[in-house]
């Protein structure tokens, strides 16, 4: 006579919720991904915003007649334009001679998520000789 086959355990279980665990195990990471390359995209936008500035004033204050203050107040106003890319920006003329003008912007780049106590700073200048006239 043949024995009845027995399952090897009576419970079998199922997988009711076994979604929701992956989606929890795999959200986070994507989430940090996303998250990061946006924040990564602000820091770009951010040195690229202060590398414009900088490059707007050297190219006023190099000329013939240009001074560091319009050089500073023509950085100022292009950072001023597009503030939502860079938060509390700094304008420097230091270092600047009679034969080379020094322009540096800098600036917090702009956070998704504010971590207190933590900032992200970028500082770019831009370096050129001043133009003098000479006699021919």
């Amino acid at each position: 006579m043949e024995s009845p086959v027995t399952p090897l355990r009576t419970w079998a279980g199922d997988d009711r919720g076994s979604v929701a665990v992956e989606v929890a195990m795999w959200l986070m990471p994507a989430l940090l991904a996303v998250f990061g390359l946006v924040q990564l995209a602000l820091w770009w936008a951010a040195v690229d915003t202060c590398s414009a500035a900088a490059q707007e004033g050297l190219d006023t204050g190099r000329v013939v007649g240009g001074s560091p203050t319009a050089a500073e107040h023509d950085a100022a106003t292009y950072i001023a334009r597009v503030a939502a890319l860079a938060r509390y920006p700094k304008v420097s003329t230091s270092g600047t001679t009679d034969t080379v003008m020094r322009v540096t912007v800098s600036a917090d780049v702009v956070l998704i998520v504010p971590i207190p106590g933590w900032q992200w700073h970028v500082e770019r200048a831009a370096v050129g000789a001043r133009e003098h006239a000479t006699n021919p």
